[in-house]
């Protein structure tokens, strides 16, 4: 009989300790986020976006790397730029308070299941390992007090600062904090009383089993995801630092890295919320119509499928690539040359990374067909087939998590700024009473066929 053993085993420890390498998720974000809201910004305004920075590779010339090159110095400018203190403020606080929201996003990933519970067998072992690196029973509460604890950096970058337009800026901020917070809190529960959990892996085992949350709760999905982007300061709700009232509301007296520290916190709050509302409403790590029983079952199918829709990704971005060039070669553009061997070195790199794909795939249906114990009535596979489910899972939720990205950015520059007393009516007369409604109907309907 085999011992399912917790915690004792290295090879938990050294899972473990790879987990915390998930800290890093909201730096990648950043990494992302910033070029493609700057890209997508110019997308939207019909304008080219940032592309003037470059460096220069034998043959292929100038490389801009669709706008990542220009990111990296403005970040390095940033990094480099000399940091002061206007007179009068209070320094330590100060200084301390733009690295507040950006620390607390890089503990929020350990509260977040990034892949299903690992069961696998390790000669005669059997060993299970959470998808989470903190195992909590209040998952959900845990990273709605980390989100909130984000919004002391504004208000006390506000305080410290000694100017009448950042101190305005951070008792805006507050009083946002304090009315969505509610919204948030009281727009979850009706899935919360559906699940029966405060868990964020148990609330996706339900999705999994049941429905995802966006189709049992569309209403209670709508006001948090409005309540989500109210909360990150976001236009139109970056009434906190509007421009046409507080000049830059309370990171006004900051330049240099401080003011970059304020930058991504942002952004890795965007892509923390985003990945929490594929979390709760969209399955989390969960693949559409498949369980994580049928991964396992068919690893080596499910990665050839995995490296296929890479594949295709690939192949699709070779087609732009191969328009624009189309395109490039007709008009009268001076730098038309310098961009077609720039495009020449990207199609190289795209059908290397196609062959490569294609073969992992090949090779993972035709060879990867791991042997399983049975354990009470469950197969049990080996630690390579949960490595490999881990893997699918975690890129699965990234996806659905770029996805809302993008709903951040577009909204960010389609819609028009909110005025203050706009934003505190939507949240506390609209946003707060729709939730309520959703809330009682929600536990009516449960009642009546017996959930609760």
């Amino acid at each position: 009989m085999m011992e399912i053993i917790q915690s004792k085993h290295w090879v938990e420890w050294l899972i473990t300790i790879c987990k915390f390498g998930f800290a890093f998720i909201p730096v990648i974000f950043i990494l992302l986020l910033i070029p493609l809201e700057r890209r997508g910004a110019g997308f939207i305004q019909d304008r080219q976006g940032p592309n003037r920075s470059y460096f220069k590779i034998p043959y292929f010339g100038r490389i801009r790397l669709f706008g990542w090159v220009q990111d990296a110095c403005d970040g390095l400018k940033l990094f480099f730029k000399e940091i002061y203190s206007p007179s009068g403020v209070n320094k330590f606080i100060f200084s301390i308070a733009p690295a507040i929201p950006f620390a607390i996003v890089l503990i929020s990933p350990c509260v977040i299941p990034w892949f299903a519970p690992m069961v696998f067998t390790m000669g005669d072992e059997v060993i299970r390992i959470s998808g989470q690196t903190v195992d909590s029973e209040v998952g959900i509460l845990l990273l709605f007090g980390l989100s909130s604890l984000s919004a002391f950096g504004a208000v006390l970058a506000g305080w410290a600062s000694k100017s009448k337009y950042s101190l305005l800026g951070g008792l805006r901020t507050s009083a946002m904090t304090i009315s969505y917070e509610v919204c948030l809190g009281l727009s979850i529960m009706g899935l919360l009383l559906l699940v029966g959990s405060f868990r964020i892996d148990e609330i996706i085992a339900w999705q999994e089993a049941n429905v995802w949350g966006i189709v049992a709760q569309p209403v209670a999905f709508f006001c948090f995801l409005i309540a989500m982007i109210a909360e990150t300061g976001r236009a139109p709700f970056d009434v906190a630092e509007g421009e046409p009232e507080l000049v830059a509301g309370f990171h006004t007296e900051y330049g240099a890295m401080q003011f970059g520290l304020f930058y991504m916190g942002e952004y890795s709050h965007i892509g923390i919320n985003s990945i929490l509302v594929a979390c709760l409403f969209l399955g989390g790590y969960s693949v559409p119509f498949v369980t994580t029983e049928t991964i396992q079952s068919n690893i080596g199918i499910s990665l050839a499928v995995l490296c296929g829709i890479f594949v295709v990704a690939i192949l699709a971005f070779l087609h732009l690539l191969y328009r624009y060039a189309r395109w490039y070669k007709k008009s009268a553009a001076s730098n038309k040359q310098v961009i077609l061997r720039e495009y020449s070195l990207y199609k190289i790199l795209g059908w290397a990374a196609v062959v490569v794909f294609a073969a992992a795939g090949v090779a993972s249906a035709l060879f990867f067909h791991p042997e399983f114990t049975v354990i009470d009535g469950q197969p049990v596979y080996g630690i390579g087939v949960a490595l490999g489910t881990a893997l699918i899972h975690i890129l699965v939720l990234l996806v659905k998590a770029i996805f809302f990205c993008w709903i951040w950015i577009w909204v960010r520059w389609t819609l028009p700024r909110f005025r203050y007393d706009h934003v505190m009516n939507l949240g506390w007369k609209v946003i707060l009473n729709i939730a309520l409604i959703n809330l009682v109907v929600t536990a009516l309907i449960a009642k009546l066929l017996g959930g609760i």
